[in-house]
């Protein structure tokens, strides 16, 4: 059974039509005066029409997995999570949801900026119906993840965005919620604490929480969820595999900003002129691995699919990131000269004693 359930939710505001011509309200004329009409009994060339936000969205999200809400400002993101929160009410469908649900929408709501860390803290939990028994057995920890263990008693008007942010993420993973709701808050902290929100998401959602996540970072998005929703102008256009939808949306957003430019194949790893179409690891015998060797060289093999005739130059570049951080760059020295369309392999060396014991991102080009 679904944790969350989201069936046929829609939801229109109404918005006012420009007039065409501004015309002076009409008056009535009684003889020796005259009044002025109502505006309702006035004429008027203007009016209100309907926007939908949302329409027709439905999805489920079982407990225990991370969905991802992707999407161009204004495609309904943030307006399917305030329904979901209860903040604002839908025009059509419902949504069920099971157990305690907390949310992140915007930085710092629900609190009091003339009140102490302290006093917000249990005024939030009464707020998402934490006992103060609760919250006085969860404090050390909220505190500690927060890391405002000296500014406890201080009022929030004095804190910084960045610890506005560390005490609102901390107090809302620890009241122990069933549903997280998590908007693009996260992008306000510092990269070590952006990791170490990730993480914490990753390791509530392996004990049972359900968690839907709005970002714009798509590496993010890629890492965390299982599965993803894309918006586009309050409808759905795809709802998959996280991989898979990121890299469609990343093709669309690409077709979108150059409208001229033709690619001979599919995929966000193809241009008109080359496809990338494997990256393999290879070990100093030049033969392909599931992880590097440390103490010896290792190789990153990119093969190109080359569509024009005649000379290109190819050669590869590769960026390694570490938890989003950029580390370090190896370009190929030499160029590969294609003279006619085929298949080429470029070859980026790793030396020996080099790399370090931890997970590293590759970005190929």
């Amino acid at each position: 059974m679904h944790s969350l359930s989201v069936e046929g939710l829609g939801k229109r505001y109404k918005t006012a039509k420009a007039k065409a011509v501004v015309q002076a309200p009409r008056r009535l004329n009684l003889g020796i005066t005259s009044l002025p009409l109502p505006g309702w009994m006035s004429p008027s060339s203007g009016g209100t029409g309907d926007l939908w936000a949302l329409r027709d969205v439905s999805f489920g999200v079982d407990r225990g997995s991370i969905f991802g809400l992707i999407g161009p400002n204004g495609a309904g993101k943030s307006t399917l999570l305030k329904i979901i929160a209860r903040v604002t009410r839908p025009t059509e469908g419902r949504v069920r949801g099971y157990g305690r649900v907390v949310s992140l929408l915007e930085l710092g709501a629900g609190f009091s900026p003339d009140y102490s860390a302290r006093e917000n803290i249990f005024m939030n939990a009464a707020m998402h119906g934490v006992s103060r028994t609760e919250v006085l057995e969860r404090l050390p920890e909220i505190v500690s993840f927060a890391e405002i263990e000296e500014f406890l008693d201080m009022p929030l008007k004095h804190y910084s965005s960045g610890m506005y942010l560390r005490l609102a993420f901390s107090v809302a993973i620890n009241m122990r919620p069933d549903i997280l709701l998590a908007d693009e808050i996260l992008a306000v902290g510092d990269v070590a604490f952006q990791e170490r929100c990730l993480q914490r998401v990753a390791e509530e959602a392996a004990r049972g929480l359900t968690v839907l996540f709005v970002s714009h970072d798509m590496a993010a998005i890629s890492r965390l969820c299982h599965r993803v929703l894309w918006l586009e102008k309050g409808q759905v256009v795809r709802i998959g595999d996280a991989a898979d939808t990121v890299s469609r949306y990343q093709e669309e957003a690409y077709r979108k900003s150059h409208p001229t430019e033709t690619k001979p194949a599919e995929g966000r790893h193809a241009n008109r002129l080359y496809q990338i179409s494997s990256v393999r690891l290879l070990n100093a015998n030049r033969e392909d691995i599931g992880a590097a060797n440390l103490k010896e060289d290792n190789y990153l093999r990119i093969r190109v699919r080359v569509f024009k005739r005649g000379a290109t130059e190819l050669r590869a570049i590769v960026d390694a990131f570490v938890k989003g951080s950029f580390v370090f760059r190896s370009v190929q020295p030499e160029y590969v000269v294609a003279h006619d369309r085929g298949v080429f392999d470029l070859l980026v060396h790793i030396p020996a004693n080099f790399l370090s014991e931890t997970t590293y991102a590759f970005n190929v080009a």
